[in-house]
């Protein structure tokens, strides 16, 4: 055998010794595995490793046996030369995709008037950017995002969006932890769905088009709703406008770069929410569809296109796999798969669940938009897609990619869909609404107005009517901002009466923001501390939800045998918050 042979095989000898290690690793029973991998630690208990989660780890150290045992066959054939190729070509697409990205001279205009409906779309979020935190937002910072280890690993409840907590964490580490710092990732994700939105429009339909859909999208109540809850939804509908923008790309420009973005920003939605995995398939639906009935377009074949689509798809699992990877060892598997939160429903109470579900997403969606608006979207809705050929760049529309993919995957998960979970669809059917009620007057033009089109005019006005919004609401933001609310005002109300040897109690659903606000005003968390001795307890009560001081201790403590609950009596009343004091006995 030639000597660079024998070369070859020397080297790749390490890592097949560590690929078959992996694999011999991955397929020991748990009470094997653990006195071993106790035996490699330096105190000799290897505490992550637990009954519950020894699956993930003979996963890992499977999945970790077969990239060395890959890296041992490229070595013995010396193919590193694959590794350079590929890297040469990612960096050239890199520099291909970034250039695409300057715009030309005669789009300026029209990128001037996206960044005026930006600002536009920050003025109309900023009324709410401050308004007292709801419970699933404290709960948020109270539970995950006060440390980045909670953030990353802790997922006993499905309230915890992954990536979105992280940054939750990184930003109030940064800025401090007021509401507004705490809303800010979802605040930037809900701004910038409107250049998102302007991007995926423009590559689809064209420029009119896009700037009414930018429009829709910066004035749209539930969406400024959502831009100021300290949640993930705003983020996964911009991951779900992003890999869109992507996957036109791809299809009309062959860019391993794109492809690699594809993977990554679907897996950082699903590491926000699973609920990702709805654009996620109707991206690779519509991808899949499209070079079955388009043809590879750019790609050498459509077995071509097919091993990136395949491959995107596999590095996005990949990659998400790997996000959630703390979350599995720390938490469980059964917390992501089978937290009953999540829990498919039986087939006799799918239909009538889904039908409750979409009548609220339906009254969700239309609240606060008046009825000719809603009109003129739905049928916008329904021309964009008869006309579809008439109106877009592309052959398919990517509304039937939608239409096939998310009854299937309702019908293999079966889930309860709250409103909440379709909010990465409304930009997608503002800007399908965009473009049927925009798209078509672009072909009418009267004499009257000198051959200018009606989409012009239309435009042209609902931005005049947008700023002149945006004028009359901007003054009036301070006193906006200056308003609190009731859990805030009862915790200042405490903090005034606060003694150093007084316990405070809060029951749900008021408790996450009771203790948010707590923190935020420098009340210590041994006043919540139950096993404490006391010598006063400060009882929050919520009469909406049927609590008395009495039901509170009952459900939080302190032993009840430990208060005189027949002497508690009222100090003060903030609208639904109502402040007991009660002695001990």
């Amino acid at each position: 055998m030639p000597r660079r042979n024998w070369i070859s095989w020397l080297f790749a000898a390490l890592p097949a010794s560590l690929g078959i290690f992996g694999i011999i690793l991955a397929m020991l029973p748990y009470g094997i595995l653990k006195p071993f991998t106790d035996s490699l630690t330096s105190d000799g208990n290897f505490n992550s490793l637990k009954p519950w989660n020894a699956e993930v780890f003979k996963v890992i150290f499977g999945l970790g046996g077969l990239v060395f045992l890959g890296l041992a066959v490229i070595t013995s054939l010396r193919r590193w030369k694959l590794f350079g190729l590929f890297f040469k070509q990612f960096w050239a697409d890199a520099g291909t995709f970034f250039a695409s990205l300057r715009p030309r001279k005669d789009e300026l205009g029209f990128l001037a008037v996206v960044l005026v409906i930006m600002v536009l779309a920050v003025i109309y979020r900023l009324q709410y950017i401050t308004s007292s935190l709801h419970h699933d937002e404290a709960y948020t910072y109270v539970a995950f995002a006060h440390s980045l280890f909670a953030a990353a690993t802790d997922y006993h409840l499905p309230n915890n969006h992954v990536f979105h907590s992280i940054l939750v964490y990184l930003t109030t580490h940064i800025f401090g932890i007021q509401p507004w710092v705490v809303r800010l990732p979802a605040f930037t994700a809900g701004v910038l769905l409107v250049p998102a939105v302007y991007w995926l429009a423009k590559r689809l339909y064209d420029r009119w088009t896009a700037l009414g859909a930018a429009l829709l999208v910066a004035w749209f109540p539930i969406l400024i709703n959502y831009s100021t809850n300290a949640r993930g939804y705003t983020l996964v509908a911009l991951f779900t406008l992003l890999t869109l923008i992507l996957g036109s790309m791809v299809r009309k420009q062959k860019n391993l770069f794109a492809w690699v973005l594809i993977s990554l920003f679907s897996a950082l939605g699903l590491y926000t929410l699973p609920v990702m995995l709805f654009p996620f398939g109707i991206l690779f639906v519509w991808l899949f569809l499209g070079n079955l009935g388009e043809g590879p377009g750019p790609y050498r074949s459509k077995l071509d296109f097919l091993r990136y689509w395949a491959a995107a798809g596999f590095g996005a699992a990949v990659l998400t796999m790997l996000f959630y990877t703390p979350v599995l060892i720390f938490t469980g598997p059964e917390k992501i798969f089978a937290n009953g939160f999540v829990a498919p429903l039986p087939w006799s109470d799918l239909l009538e669940t889904l039908s409750h579900r979409f009548a609220e997403t339906w009254a969700e969606w239309t609240s606060g938009v008046p009825l000719y608006m809603i009109i003129i979207l739905a049928a916008g809705w329904t021309l964009s897609l008869v006309f579809h050929r008439r109106l877009s760049t592309t052959r398919l529309p990517l509304q039937l990619a939608a239409l096939l993919w998310i009854p299937a995957l309702i019908i293999i998960q079966r889930p309860n869909a709250w409103a909440k979970v379709w909010l990465f669809l409304l930009p997608l059917m503002l800007l399908w609404a965009a473009a049927g009620s925009v798209g078509l007057l672009e072909k009418v033009r009267p004499k009257f107005l000198r051959g200018l089109p009606l989409e012009v005019i239309l435009v042209g006005l609902a931005l005049l009517v947008g700023i002149q919004h945006a004028a009359w609401l901007a003054p009036q933001l301070p006193q906006l901002w200056a308003g609190r609310g009731d859990e805030e005002k009862a915790v200042l109300f405490v903090q005034s009466q606060l003694q150093d040897d007084d316990l405070i109690i809060v029951a749900p659903p008021d408790d996450a923001a009771v203790w948010y606000y707590s923190e935020l005003h420098g009340i210590l968390n041994i006043h919540f501390d139950t096993l404490m001795t006391f010598n006063r307890l400060l009882v929050l009560v919520d009469p909406v939800e049927g609590q008395t001081p009495a039901s509170v201790i009952a459900e939080r403590g302190p032993d009840p045998a430990l208060v005189d609950v027949g002497s508690c009596h009222l100090l003060e009343t903030f609208n639904k918050i109502q402040v007991f004091e009660c002695p001990p006995r």
